[in-house]
């Protein structure tokens, strides 16, 4: 039986009281009205600000794309960078440095990781990596691969989202690098999300495929996916989501369940279609696939804002927004808040006014302490980094 379909809400700049779910059913309209927002630049004269991580003492990591740099920005907003342009990392396209994460042990280790492009002699990937921050000279040195081998071409859907598990497992999300037949095939890691111990790079016993002849299958959580740009992890239950950017239509949320297919197949369909296809034939979710492919929990529609990360809001000061996924758009210009069910189903979006085409391109977003937002921008210069809180 195939998976039933979730019909998207239908995008607004207001809340939206008559999405359509499941089944047809409308969606409850909020019961109250959502905070007003403060937001405020915390840092500017950035250039494609990917993604940040928060340290144990407040500190944040942040990285930089096509700098090809790490940042260390203390609680009292002094930068100090930390990672530039080491040997090999590579930006082309959408690709570069993208996403960062720290480790389970940070306070101890001083260890976090980072996914990028790179490039030496004939060989070209997408590629995990583990750093270790050196306080007191203020810089962070290699400590090993975690995995590599990730599809990489022109820099076309490098993805790439890290955000760690229960405890040292890490997620990554990664893009197809603009070949057909690579989200379907259980051997490569592009087009996927893998889980693998964030220690020693291998997938874990439990994984789907753990009992695979080849390493990168032995890693894959879900498969069929586009462009990963986000994986998030839901606090209040420890599920795992991803967001990924869609063709010419149906940017996606994902509910990620172990196994599942997403269902992306831009292979050729008839003579003359090109090796990838991303027409009107080939939907995000391809349901003349083999087996039940896994719908999406709120899709864009028939025209796409260019979904990248995300993170959950959390907290009694965001009211009627607490429990809800914050999506960052790119064509979009804005901040999505959808609110989902027990039963993962949509019930409301928002789009609070003060992050509606007020910043242009709205890239990463993460939760930091007490539950402030932080979100980085993503217009190729004087991007900046945002502070976004509830007002009051």
């Amino acid at each position: 039986m195939r998976a039933r379909r979730v019909v998207t809400a239908v995008l607004g700049g207001a809340l939206c009281a008559s999405a359509t779910l499941a089944g047809g059913a409308p969606a409850a309209t909020a019961a109250a009205d959502p905070p007003p927002l403060d937001v405020r630049v915390v840092q500017a004269g950035l250039q494609h600000p990917w993604a940040l991580t928060f340290l144990p003492d407040g500190s944040m990591l942040y990285t930089q794309r096509d700098r090809l740099s790490v940042t260390l920005r203390d609680p009292q907003g002094r930068s100090t960078v930390v990672l530039s342009r080491p040997a090999g990392m590579w930006s082309g396209g959408e690709t570069g440095l993208m996403g960062i994460e720290k480790s389970a042990d940070f306070a101890r280790s001083g260890v976090f990781y980072t996914c990028h492009g790179y490039r030496s002699g004939d060989v070209r990937d997408v590629r995990v990596v583990a750093w270790r921050l050196d306080r007191s000279a203020g810089r962070a040195t290699f400590v090993r691969n975690v995995v590599v081998g990730l599809p990489s071409s022109t820099g076309r859907h490098g993805g790439c989202a890290l955000r760690r598990g229960k405890a040292d497992s890490l997620f990554i999300g990664t893009g197809d690098a603009a070949r057909g037949g690579i989200p379907q095939s259980l051997t490569s890691g592009g087009g996927k999300v893998l889980r693998v111990s964030a220690t020693t790079g291998r997938g874990y016993d439990d994984n789907p495929w753990a009992s695979a002849r080849t390493a990168m299958q032995r890693r894959v959580w879900t498969y069929g996916h586009r462009n990963v740009q986000g994986v998030v992890r839901q606090p209040s239950t420890g599920q795992m989501w991803s967001v990924e950017q869609g063709s010419y239509r149906d940017d996606e949320v994902n509910v990620l369940v172990k196994g599942g297919n997403y269902g992306w197949n831009p292979v050729p369909r008839a003579s003359g279609d090109p090796d990838y296809n991303e027409g009107a034939n080939s939907p995000m979710t391809d349901d003349s696939l083999p087996g039940t492919q896994r719908q999406a929990a709120w899709r864009s529609g028939t025209s796409t804002v260019a979904t990248s990360g995300a993170d959950f809001v959390s907290g009694s000061g965001w009211g009627s927004l607490d429990g809800a996924l914050a999506v960052a758009t790119l064509k979009g210009t804005s901040l999505r808040l959808l609110t989902f069910d027990s039963s993962r189903r949509l019930v409301r979006q928002y789009t609070p006014s003060e992050l509606s085409g007020t910043y242009g391109r709205l890239r990463g977003v993460q939760r930091g302490p007490g539950g402030v937002l932080y979100v980085t921008t993503s217009n190729g210069s004087d991007d900046k980094i945002l502070r976004v809180a509830p007002r009051g």
